[in-house]
This record gives C-alpha cells, structure tokens and sequence, in this order.
C-alpha cells in the first residue's frame, strides 16, 4: 500500500537536495501535481478514469491485430493502442494535453518556433510526434521505436492523421553505441525496454547512437531543434551516445529523469559539465513509481 506521508519526505529531500544548484529545481515546479504523490493510488485511479471519459475516445477495434484507434478531443488526433485500456493511458495521453503536467516536454525553457528537426527517442504511440509534425510546417520528426508492433502503429497513426510525409519511423533502438539489443515488451506499450545482445539472439535489433545516425544521414542539428528522450532507464545511455551533436549544435533537450534514482542529479550534471550555456529546468515527481522521482530535466541555449 502506498505511503503518501513517506513519499512526500522523499519528495522534500530529494528537492532540498538538488535545489542547491542554482536555478534548477524551484520550489513551484517540484510541486507540480504534487497531489498525485498525495493521494491514495484508488484515488488517483478515480480522477483519471473521469479524465479518461473526458479527453478519450475509442474510434475503431480493430480486432485482428490486437489494436484500437483512440481519438484525443484536446489534440484532434488519433492514434493506435495495441495495450490494456486501463486508467494509465488518462496520464499518458495527459502530458502532451498540459503545461501543468511536469511530463510534458515543450514547455519553458523549450522554444518551438523555429525548431527543424526533432528526435524522439521512445516514440512509443506517436502522439507527441503527431503533436509536433502539426504545430510546425517543414519540421521533420525522427522517431525511435525499437517496439516493431509498436513501429507499425505508429507509422500507420502518422498515415491517419495526415503528417506522414513529416514523421519517420527509425525501427533502431538509440543507445550510446552501434550493436544489438532485445526489446523487452511489457503489458503495457510505453513500459518497454532494450538489453544489450548478440547479434545471432533470436529477436535481435540494430542499435545505434544519435552521433552515428546523424553522421550516417548527414543530418545537422541546430540550437533551435530538440532530442526529447523517454527511453526506460536508457536515457543516460542515448544522451552519452549524442555527446559530439550536444557539443557541437546544442540542440534543445527533454529527457525523462524517473527511471533511475540518479539520474536527475546524474544527467543534469554531466550535460551542466560540458560547459555549453544551457539553462535548465527540472520538473515534478512521479507518483506511478516504487518511490517519486524527478519526472523531466530540459534544458536549452536559446534566449
């Protein structure tokens, strides 16, 4: 059973810890939704089966592939869901509905005018890469989705909502090397995640890093784009394998920071020791894990 009073000391250490860099954690955005640490878990299971109801739609159930096409009011998109219709999908979808929502990635210091390129690494559904193909004209959005059922869902959800010539679909996992790696499924589609293999292992996937695949497309980014990770503990890895792109173009950056206990600390760190004049902010704590963490460090270079 969850401990609401435990979680939120943890909470309290965890910020007075990290707020002593300056400027990175405020007392504001470590209580960001802050009552969801706070609430019995019955209880925020109720609020997001309301929320559910209210931003949701099932479209179509599509019963031979084991998918469903969901409709999100706020958004006017759709896209296809291949895992349990439960209450967790309310806050999934909720992070790219809200500014409130520490989840979400394109909030201050993120600037979107301007922006070219986009990396999404962990694609997973497609709706932050729908989202963004039909904020901005000419943006191309390269999204990483080791999950190959996931991968088809997704490319069949850009053809849906019209933005497939903007959106496309890398079926190699992001690492901080070239190799291979099993995708790991779990119940849940965005849950998913990779493990260092051979390249004989049955189920074996290409892996690559951010550095090789640009270099591989003669892609280059610039200050104004964004490499926005949510890659299940991977996070570090697919940011050490971007280090010669961050040095060189300083792209915008939204990396999840809730996978690991260190990886707030540890993440803010090394890109704050590469010296390059990004300012930072991180976000939130997860309620939906063994004990909340940091949920989102950004970071950006623009004025």
């Amino acid at each position: 059973m969850k401990n609401s009073a435990r979680h939120l000391l943890q909470c309290y250490r965890t910020w007075s810890h990290l707020r002593h860099y300056d400027g990175l954690f405020s007392l504001s955005d470590a209580l960001l939704q802050i009552h969801r640490v706070a609430f019995p878990a019955r209880l925020n299971d109720f609020l997001a089966s309301k929320g559910y109801k209210r931003i949701l739609r099932i479209t179509d159930n599509i019963k031979n592939d084991q998918h469903v096409q969901i409709h999100c009011k706020p958004l006017h998109l759709d896209f296809l869901w291949n895992g349990v219709l439960d209450n967790n999908l309310f806050f999934m979808v909720e992070q790219e509905c809200s500014d409130l929502n520490p989840h979400c990635y394109t909030t201050s210091p993120i600037q979107i005018n301007g922006m070219r390129h986009v990396i999404d690494v962990g694609a997973c559904e497609g709706l932050f890469a729908f989202r963004m193909a039909k904020l901005m004209d000419q943006v191309k959005v390269h999204c990483f989705e080791p999950s190959p059922i996931m991968a088809h869902l997704l490319q069949e959800g850009a053809r849906m909502n019209g933005v497939s010539d903007s959106v496309l679909v890398e079926s190699d996992a992001l690492l901080d090397q070239k190799g291979f790696v099993k995708f790991m499924a779990s119940e849940s589609p965005d849950a998913g995640r990779v493990i260092p293999c051979s390249h004989d292992d049955l189920g074996a996937i290409k892996s690559n890093s951010l550095d090789n695949y640009c270099d591989e497309i003669g892609l280059k980014l610039s200050s104004s784009d964004l490499i926005k990770i949510d890659a299940e503990g991977s996070d570090f890895d697919v940011l050490k394998g971007a280090r010669h792109v961050i040095e060189t173009c300083r792209p915008q950056i939204a990396v999840t920071t809730y996978h690991r206990d260190d990886h707030a600390e540890s993440i803010f760190r090394w890109l704050n020791e590469l010296d390059l004049g990004y300012s930072f902010r991180l976000k939130g704590f997860s309620f939906w894990t063994s004990k909340p963490r940091p949920v989102l460090l950004q970071a950006s270079t623009l004025k």
